[in-house]
């Protein structure tokens, strides 16, 4: 019985170093090096609730890219909110547009260029491409490269500086 319960001890110990080594691993790899790169950020919508910013700007947390709208007409509904109190919080801000496969590009742009601000300073627009999640019909390449200039051209004119693309 003694010997049962020093194994059992033991195998919850190793079970712990590997779990705690694990999650060193891990949380090491998605934390860049901070001289390397000094300036953090975040990308914001909806999905993350009511955001307390004071705090993220406490966290060292440098700026904030908001979502703004998604496809021809959705409008993420705390874009607005999120803007003022980052802003307000002292984080430099910028919009992003999640892009979609259902609806053309250009009227994609005009929904972003709809919503967000002209007349306050913006980080560079940013429009967040996804394969997963989003329409199934899947464009060729031609396709997606004609839809996103389609939607950069009049989002870039706009808003003065070239976009940043990422995609997932």
């Amino acid at each position: 019985m003694k010997n049962r319960i020093v194994l059992f001890g033991l195998a919850s110990l190793v079970l712990v170093c590997f779990v705690a080594a694990g999650g060193y691993i891990y949380f090491r790899a998605f934390s860049p090096d901070r001289d390397k790169y000094p300036l953090r950020g975040i990308d914001v919508s909806h999905h993350q609730g009511r955001i307390d910013w004071p705090r993220v700007a406490a966290d060292d947390v440098a700026f904030a890219v908001i979502k703004a709208t998604e496809g021809g007409d959705h409008v993420d509904d705390a874009f607005a909110r999120n803007l003022e109190e980052a802003r307000a919080a002292g984080l430099a801000v910028g919009a992003y547009h999640f892009f979609t496969f259902c609806r053309p590009g250009a009227d994609q742009a005009k929904n972003f260029i709809s919503v967000v601000p002209h007349d306050q300073p913006l980080l560079p627009p940013v429009v967040d491409i996804e394969f997963g999640g989003n329409c199934p019909q899947r464009p060729t390449p031609e396709q997606l490269n004609a839809e996103l200039a389609a939607f950069l051209a009049p989002v870039e004119a706009t808003f003065g500086k070239p976009a940043i693309v990422y995609l997932t």
